[in-house]
């Protein structure tokens, strides 16, 4: 009886990632070093070479300038708290953004300062009033914060230097790094001479008068032109007594030695939703979330970011593929002589690569330049730091990759045998 062996089952094939090999996309990349046709290519397509380095240049200006804007926005709405002269801080339930003029219940304080882990508090009240004087066309609105002078809750830059000035009532500090619509405010004061301003109205509609007695450095944020620092005296008599019993936060200091996260979680228990107690860090996170997620600003930034990755991949692929087009025959050839795809792609890659380059030198000139006006204008730290550099890097890759890989889709339709038609 003869037996029959089973066939051998057919090998399965492999899929596309089984057939990714490093070693050979290595010996393709040198290949391609090698014989760099895809700048000689270049050089001779030279309107569509410009034409997609202009357009790669002001895709990469638009992220340049977007990433500058969302760190402006985010810092410059933390400034005030980076400022603050406390381990913890004491915000109102659920709160979001100093902006929002939420109020402590200044009861909350009793409740702290019994924690054996508490050292001081330190209250400050935010508002937003107009102020004008002689130098300046018309009434201007800034923000206000006021201390208790014994204890302040904030050290900015000047405000050390003048702290005994406020304990006379109606004496403010003015916020030097203000946006340039309050005139030649800063400059008065800083020279000594104590400058009248005319502030918000009573319940008789008569402005208020104040006195500038000098200078401190806030600096403005997106909704706030500047900014004035005045006592807790001053604001009961300009606004109303009932303003100090709802600051906007109390700085917790604590005694040396003790745990910030133990004492928040301690505290947070004993206040039972009447009040939140949270870290500097927090502090500043929570507004940065604010402005990211709650705000227009942050979508328009994202999106705008996006939108110049996307333009910048649409000229890319432009040159790409006109030189694809214009050499498809000689394309053709080499895939004859047996090039792979890796060879190709490293191939179109170098055609993007050469694009990239000098549109990256250019839009980062050019972005430097574009931050130092915003600067002068807005006063809202629009510098050119690393993480800029960083992520404008990484988008300018991402353009190049993306771009090569739908451009190589052009190449899947040469034929060698088109040479003899």
């Amino acid at each position: 009886m003869a037996l029959t062996l089973p066939a051998a089952p057919s090998p399965k094939p492999r899929r596309w990632w089984q057939r990714i090999s490093f070693q050979r996309l290595r010996a393709a990349a040198k290949t391609a070093a090698a014989m760099p046709l895809g700048s000689q290519q270049l050089r001779r397509q030279r309107t569509s070479t410009l034409l997609s380095l202009a357009g790669v240049t002001a895709s990469l200006l638009v992220v340049f300038a977007q990433l500058g804007i969302e760190r402006a926005v985010y810092d410059s709405a933390i400034r005030l708290h980076r400022a603050v002269l406390a381990d913890l801080v004491l915000v109102p339930p659920g709160f979001k953004s100093l902006q929002l003029h939420a109020e402590v219940p200044v009861a909350m304080t009793d409740i702290v300062a019994s924690n054996p882990a508490v050292a001081s508090t330190a209250p400050l009240w935010f508002g937003i009033m107009p102020i004008v004087h002689s130098g300046m066309p018309s009434a201007r609105r800034l923000a206000w914060y006021a201390i208790d002078v014994e204890r302040p809750a904030i050290d900015v830059p000047g405000l050390r230097d003048n702290l005994y000035k406020l304990r006379v009532t109606r004496r403010i500090l003015f916020d030097r790094d203000s946006r340039p619509y309050f005139g030649d405010l800063a400059e008065v004061a800083e020279r000594g001479e104590e400058v009248p301003v005319q502030g918000p109205p009573d319940m008789r509609q008569l402005l208020r008068e104040m006195f500038v007695v000098g200078t401190v450095a806030i600096g403005p944020n997106v909704v706030n032109d500047g900014a004035v620092v005045m006592s807790e005296q001053t604001m009961s008599e300009v606004f109303g007594s009932w303003f100090a019993d709802r600051p906007a936060f109390i700085g917790i200091q604590l005694v040396p030695g003790a745990n910030p996260i133990v004492t928040r979680n301690e505290l947070n228990k004993a206040l039972a939703g009447r009040g939140e107690v949270i870290t500097r860090d927090e502090f500043e996170v929570r507004e940065k979330t604010y402005w990211s997620r709650e705000t227009p600003v942050g979508y328009i930034t994202d999106l705008g970011f996006v939108m110049g990755l996307m333009i910048g991949m649409v000229f890319i692929y432009y040159a790409q593929y006109q030189i694809i087009r214009f050499y498809l025959p000689e394309y053709a050839i080499l895939k004859s002589l047996g090039y792979d795809w890796w060879f190709f792609l490293c191939m179109i890659g170098q055609i993007g690569a050469a694009i990239i380059t000098p549109a990256f030198l250019v839009a980062f000139t050019l972005a430097r330049i574009v931050y130092g006006i915003a600067e002068a204008t807005i006063h809202l730290g629009m510098t050119m730091g690393l993480r800029e550099m960083i992520v404008a890097l990484a988008a300018s890759i991402i353009m190049t990759a993306v771009s090569s890989v739908f451009a190589i889709r052009r190449l899947w339709k040469v034929d060698p045998i088109m040479l003899f038609e």
